[in-house]
């Protein structure tokens, strides 16, 4: 058949636009939900229309096989069978099924990012986001840029640019990440300078211009954690790095004034935590308290999907705690375990471990990143509803995907790993 064929453009364009539209999607989702969840029915629709290919569909029973995968369907298969004993209505199970609905795209996306060359241009249009994000965020500082969620001046305050604090500070967390990774990779000096300073910056980005505590507690433990990996073959290095690496938090604590504010803030919250007290940590500690009540109840099977609100709104009589706490318990672990008892629990745990197994199969500076990433992904899901909540979800879902895609061709290891 002719190479400039109808039938041949056709073929190339549906191998082509769905992967495309993803990697806009690495794009949106820092910047946008609206734009990332049309973008992404885009992709799913075009990918829907690409699995008409035998061969496409044979890539995605590959896709099948990869480890995170089944133990991200047997979590979907809990969800849907907990609605059976659950007292919440249908309206509330669509909604449930709609935030855990990525789960069930995985594969897709691990199917269209089987090629390496796409998986590059991911991690390029998360980059361009971030960097437009970071670059922002110190912009703010001195100006009031019409795109930012925050227009505060100067230091001390919130410069949050896009979504919430939370999901900016997790996301600039991974990202700094990200930039040692990259300059540990660059085969120039520049590189390594130029994504040396990018880290730099993006930690202090979180540490200084932020008030998301969430954001704080995965920066020091994900950089910790992708240290003491990068470097484990070098142990005197990494001794001088985390001594370096404590000296320069101390010196953070007594400068930033977000930072110490911050922390010393969540203590006193959670020290005077009461019912009738509506404060961050102290909400927390209160609903924390109400779910272990309630798991003890029903250990095995939960409450069934969608109960949390509804048994919440009974529980909490005060309207502004209701108003903070009742959505969600603020922890993906205690969500799970209330909702889907020790099952959804196991089912959440084994999706965990997938991702750090098949990280050890990998050269040190990219189980260092994986392992970071796991790093900010368990933060944020003891302190907030992760899969739950849309940037959050879409963040840890597409990462899974994307740093998960290689699983069954993993890197050349490096000498000596």
């Amino acid at each position: 058949m002719n190479s400039g064929s109808p039938d041949t453009r056709m073929r190339a364009f549906l191998t082509l636009a769905p992967v495309y539209c993803l990697v806009f999607v690495y794009f949106a989702f820092p910047v946008s939900v609206a734009l990332a969840n049309t973008t992404l029915a885009l992709t799913v629709l075009l990918a829907c229309v690409r699995l008409t290919d035998a061969q496409a569909r044979a890539g995605l029973a590959q896709a099948l096989r990869n480890p995170v995968v089944l133990p991200a369907m047997c979590l979907v298969l809990v969800i849907v069978l907990a609605t059976l004993w659950s007292p919440a209505n249908w309206d509330e199970f669509r909604d449930y099924f709609r935030k855990y609905f990525k789960l069930v795209l995985l594969p897709v996306f691990l199917f269209l990012l089987v090629d390496r060359e796409m998986r590059t241009r991911c991690w390029q249009a998360f980059a361009v986001a971030m960097l437009f994000t970071l670059a922002s965020t110190w912009l703010n500082v001195w100006f009031e840029l019409p795109w930012s969620s925050t227009q505060n001046k100067g230091f001390g305050v919130d410069h949050t640019v896009f979504k919430d604090h939370i999901s900016q500070g997790i996301m600039m967390a991974f990202f700094t990440c990200c930039s040692l990774f990259w300059a540990l990779k660059s085969n120039s000096n520049t590189g390594r300078v130029l994504w040396s300073g990018v880290a730099v910056l993006a930690a202090l980005s979180v540490l200084f211009l932020s008030v998301g505590r969430t954001g704080y507690l995965s920066l020091v433990l994900s950089v910790v954690v992708f240290a003491v990996v990068a470097l484990a073959s070098r142990p005197r290095t990494l001794g001088a790095v985390l001594g370096a690496g404590v000296l320069v938090l101390v010196v953070v604590f007594i400068f930033s004034s977000q930072f110490q504010q911050r922390t010393l803030q969540a203590w006193e919250e959670a020290r005077s935590s009461s019912p009738s007290n509506v404060t961050s940590v102290g909400a927390r500690v209160q609903v924390w308290h109400f779910s272990v009540q309630q798991i003890r109840e029903r250990p095995l099977l939960g409450a069934g999907t969608g109960s949390f609100p509804v048994l919440a709104a009974a529980h909490f009589e005060s309207p502004e705690m209701c108003a903070t706490i009742c959505p969600h318990p603020h922890n993906q672990f205690l969500f799970f375990l209330f909702e889907l008892g020790s099952l959804g629990l196991l089912a959440f745990a084994w999706f965990l471990w997938a991702i750090v197994r098949q990280s050890f199969r990998h050269p040190l500076a990219h189980r260092a990143l994986m392992l970071s990433f796991m790093a900010v992904m368990l933060v944020s899901n003891m302190t907030h509803s992760s899969f739950w909540l849309s940037t959050e979800s879409h963040f840890f879902i597409l990462f899974t995907a994307l740093l998960m895609a290689s699983a069954s061709n993993p890197a050349k290891r490096e000498p000596g790993t």
